[in-house]
């Protein structure tokens, strides 16, 4: 039976273990060594005492305090089980099992980080600051630090034991080469932190909310907090992998950081992330704060977007990029979407659109139909896809659209043209999957078709022709001179075919078909109506269009 201690000293929220056992020592006047010997080690090992010690020596520590057992555990790394770690397989009675939890990648080894501030108010270690998915204090706003500025070592950076020798005393404690006897003396209240920049802050935010065991949303919808922070995990593994591909250093500013990092680590093999993240908190909150800023993204479409610049840095290996990018991490179901959506060849072009040439382009949207015409697609795009001409042309004018700054989606492409923004996602996928001719060449074929486009305001147009749809004379005047014997109602197709031909507008969207999506038989009539006319018939049409005949 364990002998209680005469001061009993509860462990704070968050403090971990090794902080609240240097202050029992010093409560009850004990050196750590003392209270060591006091736990029975003999009988209870103390082996993984700060990550999962046995419930024997759960049991022990807590009669010596006379604190409860649960609080006992709390404040060990155990408590983050299931949420930041996984200890599967890790045995209290065996010095070898660590390694299945260190191979799972971002353990806990020796040292923690630490925030000065937190320390000086209430002289506690937070357990949390062993995780290596933590870089901020959320309290203090203030990035952690992770090396003490005099013996330039992690912090509790000690090999034959849990406790400092100085016990709870807020200095560094770091054991010095000078002997056994000698501790870095250095305040660590003292020591100045960098503050947190908001985006840090936020997924700092969100971290915390996991470790408490909360759900955190996730594209959109809510995520269990152990899903959360493995693609968190995982993600920013990527990321950290694919900044130091040459052409990364346009994608982030922390690049440089990150490679006299990787030199430092490994001058040979390369460095590997998914075991261990850099150890700057700075770098590493930048890293995961680029993997949050897609995570939190409202849906799978616009987190491949923001992924997309990422993996166009990939390098070209005999595995593909895609065998690339599964080997640098873990391709949960998550980062498995991400990165297929995110390769997908819709995706691709745009990400080579929006970077043409260095830049976007001064392009006047309303200059630009919404469907390429007849002509320019003959003469610059026939055969650049093996989807059909309509698709191509239609994704020819949402290509030109890409060029212009403020357009960042195939489906802000299609709003700018006047369309609907889902139709211009469905005509990138179809088209841009069947090309035949890569995106330089295409971006060039597109240019050259647009310089050749009519300059003209196509959006007054199609509005022209929308104020057409309840007006009737136009069209009796165009058949008495041009078409006798015409029906009036067939002034759906005669405006229709205004649409198509004047305006070079999309079939689908014409005003004729009232809002609706036009039928089998809608489409088989207008495309009898078109080939009935010969061209003066045709030029009557345009001519309407341009005023020459009477609109009422």
């Amino acid at each position: 039976m364990t002998a209680a201690l005469p001061v009993s000293v509860a462990p704070r929220p968050g403090e971990s273990i090794e902080s609240w056992l240097e202050h029992l020592a010093d409560a009850n006047g004990l050196t750590t060594a003392q209270l060591l010997t006091a736990t029975g080690q003999g009988r209870a090992s103390a082996r993984y005492l700060t990550l999962a010690p046995s419930p024997e020596t759960i049991a022990r520590l807590a009669a010596l305090a006379r604190v409860d057992e649960q609080d006992v555990y709390a404040a060990t790394l155990a408590a983050f089980d299931g949420t930041a770690l996984d200890l599967t397989g890790l045995d209290p009675g065996d010095r070898h099992s660590y390694r299945q939890v260190a191979a799972r990648g971002w353990a806990p080894a020796h040292g923690t980080q630490i925030c000065p501030a937190c320390l000086g108010a209430d002289g506690a270690w937070q357990s949390a600051w062993r995780l290596l998915i933590v870089t901020t204090c959320t309290r203090h706003e203030a990035l952690l630090v992770a090396r003490c500025p005099s013996c330039r070592r992690a912090f509790r950076d000690q090999r034959h034991s849990h406790l400092r020798r100085v016990g709870a005393a807020l200095v560094c404690g770091n054991p010095l080469s000078a002997g056994p006897t000698r501790q870095c003396q250095h305040d660590l209240t003292t020591i100045p932190s960098a503050p947190a920049s908001e985006v840090v802050l936020a997924v700092a935010s969100r971290v915390d909310i996991a470790l408490a065991g909360q759900e955190v949303t996730v594209l959109g919808q809510a995520a269990q907090p152990a899903a959360y922070l493995t693609d968190l995990r995982h993600l920013t593994t990527l990321l950290l992998h694919l900044a130091g591909q040459p052409g990364a250093t346009q994608l982030t500013p922390w690049v440089d950081d990150l490679a006299g990092e990787a030199d430092a680590r490994s001058r040979e093999r390369g460095p590997r992330w998914g075991l261990r993240p850099p150890e700057q908190p700075r770098l590493r909150a930048s890293a995961l704060a680029a993997a949050d800023g897609i995570l939190t993204a409202p849906d799978v479409d616009e987190a491949a977007a923001r992924l997309t610049p990422w993996t166009e840095v990939t390098p070209t290996t005999n595995d593909g990029p895609l065998g690339w990018l599964a080997d640098r991490t873990v391709m949960t179901p998550t980062l498995t979407r991400l990165v297929m959506a995110a390769r997908a060849p819709h995706r691709r072009m745009s990400h080579h659109l929006d970077n043409h040439l260095g830049g976007r382009m001064p392009i006047n949207v309303t200059l630009i139909p919404q469907v390429i015409p007849h002509a320019q697609y003959l003469e610059h795009l026939d055969g650049a896809s093996t989807s059909s001409e309509d698709t191509v042309r239609l994704f020819a004018s949402l290509s030109l659209a890409r060029l212009h700054p403020n357009v960042t989606s195939w489906a802000a492409a299609a709003e700018a043209l006047n369309m609907p923004g889902p139709m211009g996602v469905r005509c990138a996928r179809a088209c841009s999957a069947t090309m035949r001719v890569t995106a330089d060449e295409w971006t060039s074929r597109i240019w050259r078709a647009g310089e050749e486009i009519e300059r003209r305001d196509y959006r007054a147009t199609e509005t022209k022709i929308e104020h057409r749809l309840h007006m009737t004379r136009w069209f009796e005047e165009w058949a008495r001179q041009f078409r006798p014997g015409t029906h009036y109602s067939s002034v759906k197709y005669g405006l229709t075919w205004q649409w198509v031909h004047a305006a070079h507008a999309h079939l689908d969207l014409s005003p004729a078909w009232r809002g609706k999506r036009p039928t089998v038989r809608d489409r088989a009539r207008y495309r009898q109506f078109e080939t009935s006319l010969v061209e003066r018939q045709k030029r009557g049409l345009v001519r309407a269009v341009e005023g020459g005949l009477e609109a009422r």
